[in-house]
Formats: structure tokens, C-alpha cells, sequence
């Protein structure tokens, strides 16, 4: 700011001093060609008065007169000065000089030498404007011009000193008023900003202290993807040294399949304001340094300010989250599986038992009871199919990696027999899903979206696929029901919600497309093996 008041008032003064200077070259040119004409004119009236005078003795009444004239001449400025002067042989003469209390003429000086360059131009017969040195070795502007009738060359010049001298005192004055300006702006500056800064270095202190003790995740990166701070949990978090990170792309972060739709993300959002992720939460994959992937839950903040625009990520890691979800998932499984078995081994085993003595009984019974005896032996085996089903459906399917896509087949075959509705599963190439567990939880989606399309939806034909699609494989099934109204605010159902619970306990994305009369598709992206 006084830098820029400097130099705003150093250009304005430059200006005024070459107008002023365009100014006094103006008139010591005017002046100096006026007083030419009329000391010629003055020679000519003295050669007319006498034609027989010599031309020493014109030159000498010319003089006279004009040194008479210039007594009463206060001249200009205060170093403003005429100066008449004629070259003998070497050496220039100076016949008349005006101004600077002088009573006689300046002696002679060489006429080649560094001084009085503007009288040598005039004895050269030029005219015209300079600044150089004078008799005294003086820096002036001088106009020049030749009086030719006598020979002699005539000067009018200024001290450029007395040119610049108001402008540098203006120049002194304006630099100690903004010198004065800027002490008395820094002081109330420094007063005001003070409070200012003591706040927001409270805030920042507050910040650095929350950030550094969070066991939270946090990175701020700018607009273009390149991180500007992390905080040590984060660091911890990806498995990077201290200060690492600074510097690089938050893709070096993510799984190759998402890192190359960042960009894209990014620019859509600056461009049209509309998020989808920023502002909000979602489960993701993190990848760290050694390259091992692990869940993390990521929330998204833009941070605008008047200089720049930020965005603030906050990371939980969801490793153990999900390993509690599993083991809390397994304990109902478990549950179902040991009352199934009971239901199988103990009162199925008891109620066949029943059943042999009863065939026993109608073998043995008299035609009164046997009547009796064949109607409990056929309900005891009627109870014993109904006690096997409910076993069966008790104890969960045992589903491994490889036999994944069969069980789907055999799961679609079931359901096709039982509802009468025409299920298509198409698998388009062999999938290595990586553990048992997954392919258990896989089942489970695809079971509970088939059976949402039969009980729910009204659907008449469901369409099952099993592909991959660039790195990862999908699971989809699309239904031709009455479909429903689906956003991504509106509050799911519980057999949606556990179908996405599911999808981030294997570390799959979780999409549902829906609308009324258009028919329900669920897709899960998962992992494979590669």
C-alpha cells in the first residue's frame, strides 16, 4: 500500500517535471530568438546610422545598447541568464553576460573544450535547445541561437538545479507526509488487527490442537487435488511418514477404479455446484502405502474463504467396525443354525421315533383301531416334514467361493419352481471371489432383492447377472414390477438397508435404480481376485 502511494506520487512528479521542463525549453526558445532579432536589429540601426563605421565599431555600439537595455532587466528566475559571446581564433569570447553579479565578462575558453557546449552550437550557426555544461561547468538548459550579422552566438539558459528544486522538495514533502500517513496507519492498523489476530491465531492454535490430537483422519487439499495438510492420524492412518504427503494428489489415496473418476468428480462439481459426495458421507475404499486396501468412511467439506478454496476430508477407519459387524451378523446365523439342528437331531429324532411305533401300531391294531392308528402315523409324518423344512430353513446355506455362481443357479431354480416366475440368470464368465464369507454375504443380496421382486414388486420376470465390468465383477437383478419412487434422501427399507449393510461389510458399492412402473435393478461392485 505505501509502496504503491510512493509510487503513484513519484510518476506524478516525474510528469510535472518534464511538463515544466517542456515548459522552460519553450520559453528560452522564444525569448532566445526574440532577443536575436532585436540585437540584429539593433546592428542594423547603428550600420545605418553611419555606413562608413567599421564593423568593430558597430559591434562595439551594439553592445553598448543592448548592455544598457540589460541593466534594467531583471532577467528570469534566479539563474536565469543571457549570455553573448563571438569565437577568436581557439577561443570563444565572451562579450556580454548577464546575470550572476558579474561587472565584466566571464574570460575566454577553449572553443573545443567540455564547456559552454550550447554557445559553441551558436557560433556554429545552430539553433535550438539543450541541456549541458555553461562557461561555469554548470548544468543548465540553454536555448541557443547565432547572431549572424555580428558573428556572435547568444544563450538563454537556465540552471537545471533550479528546475528540479521545487519538484524535490515536493518529492521530500511528499515522502515525509507518507511516511507520516504510514506510521499513524500502521499504529491504528496494528491496533485494530491486533484483536483480530490474537483471534484467529486462537482459532488456528485451536485447530492445530484438534486436528493433531484427533484420532480422525484429516486432509485439506486445494481444488486442483494436491494435498496441503494432514494431520498425524492420517498419516498413521495411510502408513506415510510425517510431512509425506504434503505435495501429493489425494489419488495416491484411493483404489485405481475410483482415482481415475476423481477428476472428472471434481471438475463437475466446480463447475456446476452439484455434489456427490461433497457434503455428505460415504463409505469408500483407502489404500495405503504398501498398497493393502482397508474401509474407510470419508466426509467431504468445501471451505471457501476470500483467497482460496479448500476441501476438507475427514477419514474413520471402518476395519474393526466391520469386523464387530461381522461377528454381531454371525451371532443370529449361529443361533438359527444350533436351534436348527436341535429342531433336526432332537425333536426330529424323537417325533420319527413316534412315527415307527405308530406304523408299528397300525400293523398290530384290530379294525376298530386301525383307522385311528393310520391317521396318527400320517400326522406324525406330515410334523416330521414340516420340523425338516424348518430345519432346513433355519440352518443357513453353506456357500464357498467357488460354488458361488452354482448356488446362484440352484437359488434361482428354487424360486422359479416354488413362484412360477420366469428367472433368467445369466453369468458371463467365471468370478474369483476372494473368500467364503463374501460369497455368503453375495447370496444373501441376491436372495433378499429376488425375493423383494416376488413378495413386493409384483414382478413377473427377474433377470440375474454375474459379470465383470472394467476391474470389478457385478452382481445386478432387474425386475419388470411396479418399481417405486427412489432418491438418495428418502428413507430405505429394511431389506434395502441390509442388502447396503452387507455391500460395506465386503467393501462393495451398493446401487439401487428404481422408479414407479419402470421395474427395480440392484447392482453390487465388488472386488475379485485377480
Amino acid at each position: 500500500m505505501a509502496a504503491a502511494a510512493l509510487l503513484v506520487s513519484g510518476i506524478s512528479l516525474i510528469s510535472l517535471y518534464r511538463v515544466a521542463i517542456d515548459q522552460h525549453s519553450l520559453r528560452l526558445v522564444e525569448t532566445v530568438k526574440s532577443q536575436a532579432r532585436l540585437i540584429e536589429a539593433i546592428a542594423q540601426f547603428e550600420n545605418l546610422d553611419d555606413v562608413d563605421r567599421s564593423p568593430e565599431s558597430v559591434l562595439q555600439g551594439t553592445l553598448e545598447k543592448v548592455g544598457a537595455a540589460y541593466q534594467e532587466f531583471e532577467g528570469f528566475g534566479v539563474s536565469g541568464e543571457f549570455v553573448l559571446a563571438r569565437r577568436q581564433g581557439n577561443h570563444i569570447n565572451f562579450v556580454l553576460s548577464h546575470r550572476h553579479g558579474q561587472s565584466q565578462p566571464p574570460d575566454p575558453i577553449p572553443f573545443e573544450g567540455l564547456w559552454a557546449e550550447p554557445m559553441q552550437r551558436a557560433l556554429q550557426g545552430r539553433s535550438g535547445i539543450m541541456t549541458g555544461l555553461d562557461y561555469r561547468g554548470v548544468e543548465v538548459l540553454a536555448a541557443y541561437e547565432p547572431v549572424s550579422i555580428l558573428e556572435l552566438g547568444l544563450i538563454a539558459k537556465l540552471d537545471t538545479r533550479e528546475i528540479r528544486r521545487p519538484f524535490i522538495n515536493a518529492a521530500l514533502l511528499a515522502l515525509a507526509v507518507t511516511i507520516l500517513v504510514i506510521f499513524i496507519a500502521s499504529r491504528l492498523f496494528f491496533r485494530v488487527s491486533r484483536p483480530i489476530e490474537h483471534v484467529i491465531d486462537q482459532q488456528s492454535e485451536t485447530f492445530r490442537t484438534l486436528a493433531e490430537t484427533a484420532r480422525e483422519g484429516i486432509i485439506i487439499a486445494s481444488t486442483t487435488g494436491f494435498i496441503e495438510y494432514v494431520n498425524p492420524a492420517a498419516e498413521q492412518l495411510f502408513g506415510y511418514r510425517p510431512r509425506e504427503l504434503i505435495g501429493a494428489s489425494v489419488k495416491c489415496l484411493m483404489p485405481r477404479e475410483q482415482s481415475a473418476a476423481h477428476d472428472g468428480y471434481m471438475q463437475r462439481y466446480l463447475q456446476t455446484g452439484f455434489p456427490r459426495i461433497i457434503g455428505t458421507g460415504r463409505q469408500l475404499i483407502g489404500v495405503r502405502k504398501n498398497g493393502s486396501r482397508f474401509p474407510i468412511y470419508l466426509s467431504i467439506g468445501d471451505i471457501r474463504t476470500s483467497h482460496a478454496r479448500l476441501f476438507a476430508g475427514v477419514i474413520l477407519d471402518m476395519s474393526e467396525l466391520q469386523q464387530l459387524q461381522r461377528e454381531i451378523l454371525e451371532i443370529p446365523i449361529s443361533e438359527q443354525r444350533r436351534i436348527g439342528q436341535e429342531l433336526h437331531d432332537g425333536l426330529g429324532q424323537q417325533l420319527t421315533g413316534l412315527g415307527l411305533l405308530a406304523a408299528s401300531l397300525v400293523n398290530k391294531a384290530s379294525k376298530p383301531e386301525h383307522e385311528l392308528a393310520t391317521r396318527m402315523a400320517q400326522g406324525l409324518q406330515e410334523a416330521i416334514a414340516q420340523v425338516r423344512a424348518l430345519s432346513r430353513g433355519l440352518i443357513p446355506v453353506d456357500i464357498d467361493a467357488d460354488g458361488f455362481a452354482g448356488s446362484l443357479q440352484n437359488l434361482a431354480h428354487e424360486l422359479r419352481t416354488n413362484c412360477n416366475i420366469a428367472i433368467h440368470v445369466n453369468i458371463g464368465e467365471h468370478i474369483h471371489i476372494r473368500d467364503n464369507s463374501n460369497a455368503l454375504h453375495l447370496y444373501r443380496i441376491a436372495q433378499e432383492a429376488l425375493n423383494n421382486a416376488i413378495k413386493h414388486a409384483g414382478a413377473t420376470r427377474i433377470e440375474v447377472s454375474l459379470g465383470m465390468v472394467g476391474s470389478r465383477a457385478c452382481l445386478a437383478i432387474h425386475d419388470n414390477g411396479c418399481g417405486f419412487d427412489h432418491s438418495p434422501d428418502s428413507s430405505a427399507g429394511l431389506g434395502l438397508r441390509i442388502m447396503q449393510y452387507r455391500c460395506n461389510l465386503i467393501d462393495a458399492e451398493f446401487q439401487l435404480r428404481s422408479s414407479a412402473g419402470q421395474g427395480t435393478e440392484v447392482r453390487c461392485y465388488f472386488q475379485v481376485e485377480t
